[in-house]
């Protein structure tokens, strides 16, 4: 990730063991917390501000500075990043890079340079190995603070809520959500602050579980309202994106009001404006663009047969079904075929709809189906299909051609040994069109051409 020259060495002389490993790890945060970016070689110069800057008016790529001042020695890292992009096609176009991306990684290269610092003090190993360990949390959560204008120190949530995954409730794992409200200013009690004071007591543990109730917090942590989101009324926001079962935490996170839950699983979500923005899984912070990984998805799929806008709400709706089996950690396979007679090549005829070797049991069920349009099918069904063994294929109209599928591709594609057997049917099946694999640990891995092109 560096540029091997003389003055990178002597960067590295000047940082130590441990303050060059905390380098390491910070500057790849921005490509943990944004995967769908990536980030040049960093050069290492001297004299620069840090800073991010538009190296253009068009926003497509910035110029990452990272400024240190060690041992009375001037030095300054130096990097480009940019959104992934397809090869070819549209998916070629570079993308315009948003505001709170470039937010982000400000304060990842502001925090570098500000901790960098002091490196070189007593006991300094000890103190870095502790900022890293909630480094990339530390940056979500003043990312969010300033985004949302709120007092309350959110980072102490995130605390609360991780605490709160390591705890049960009569045997069950907690859940819970809230809602931080920057506009609301209500002043809490002397011994009623939220987190550290609600929390403190088990009942108000147990009380909100995130999916129908939730706490309302105002900016400056008192509780105002236990909420039913079950109840509440708002207007639809299908252009939006969510796993299905937090529609309702996401309906209430409009209008600058951030939304946060603890799932089951010990995951973390934040949500604004209507969508998923943030999420913690297994230790790892993410941002979700999720229109960049749609439109690379999008690209991918692309058919001379089919329109554009079809192709686009075909893609959607498989990329929501991909979250919904994400978080519901069930594990899951889509493939969408560039040719639907490529599913002679990839599937049994037995699991084929329509076939008429299928059994009649399958066939009843086929016919019970509401639609097999996955543009019209509801989440809640697809999302059962696709929990099934096997995957869910789809012709290039999004039209479901086989589910429960086991798939065996004539066509193999380079597959380690040691990969799994959902992960190799994935490889196989993306020689035909695009496949998108869920693993039962929530990870999204989009295939083409026997290779994985993104992962979320």
């Amino acid at each position: 990730m560096f540029c091997n020259t003389k003055a990178f060495k002597s960067l590295k002389v000047a940082l130590g063991t441990d303050g060059f490993e905390f380098l390491e790890h910070a500057l790849t945060g921005i490509v943990r917390i944004l995967p769908h970016t990536e980030v040049s070689r960093w050069k290492v110069e001297t004299d620069r501000k840090t800073g991010a800057a538009w190296t253009a008016t068009n926003r497509r790529e910035l110029r990452l500075t990272v400024g240190l001042e060690l041992n009375g020695s001037q030095f300054s890292l130096i990097a480009t990043l940019k959104r992934k992009r397809a090869p070819t096609g549209v998916g070629d176009i570079e993308r315009t890079i948003d505001a709170r991306e470039r937010d982000i990684c400000e304060r990842i290269i502001g925090r570098v340079s500000q901790v960098l610092k002091t490196q070189d003090r007593e006991g300094s190993g000890e103190s870095l190995a502790a900022i890293r360990t909630l480094f990339d949390e530390q940056i979500v959560a003043s990312h969010i603070q300033h985004h949302h204008e709120l007092k309350l120190d959110v980072s102490g949530v995130f605390k609360a809520l991780r605490n709160l995954a390591e705890q049960s409730y009569e045997n069950k794992s907690l859940t819970f959500g809230c809602l931080l409200d920057p506009g609301d200013r209500s002043e809490p009690s002397a011994d009623g602050m939220f987190p550290s004071d609600v929390l403190a007591w088990k009942r108000y543990k147990a009380l909100s579980d995130g999916y129908r109730t939730v706490y309302r917090v105002s900016t400056l942590g008192r509780i105002v309202r236990f909420q039913d989101l079950m109840n509440r009324k708002g207007p639809p926001i299908g252009s939006h994106i969510f796993p299905e079962w937090c529609e309702d935490l996401a309906k209430a996170s409009q209008h600058k009001i951030c939304g946060v839950c603890l799932t089951r699983q010990g995951d973390i979500l934040v949500f604004d404006e209507g969508t998923l923005r943030f999420t913690y899984r297994y230790g790892r912070w993410q941002y979700w663009n999720h229109t960049h990984i749609i439109d690379l998805l999008q690209n991918r799929a692309r058919s001379q047969r089919v329109p554009p806008k079809s192709i686009t709400k075909i893609v959607k709706a498989i990329y929501r079904a991909a979250l919904d089996v994400s978080f519901r950690r069930c594990g899951g396979l889509f493939v969408l075929l560039h040719n639907r007679k490529s599913l002679w090549d990839m599937t049994l005829c037995g699991d084929m709809i329509g076939c008429k070797k299928r059994e009649n049991i399958h066939k009843e069920f086929d016919e019970s189906l509401p639609s097999r349009d996955i543009r019209i099918l509801s989440r809640r069904l697809l999302v059962e299909l696709a929990s099934l063994d096997g995957g869910v294929v789809l012709n290039n109209q999004g039209k479901i051609m086989a589910y429960g599928a086991v798939l065996n591709p004539r066509k193999k594609g380079k597959i380690g040994p040691a990969e799994g057997s959902r992960t190799k049917a994935a490889i196989g099946a993306s020689k035909y069109g695009i496949s998108v694999k869920v693993s039962s640990d929530g990870d999204i891995t989009f295939y083409e051409k026997g290779k994985a092109f993104f992962s979320a």
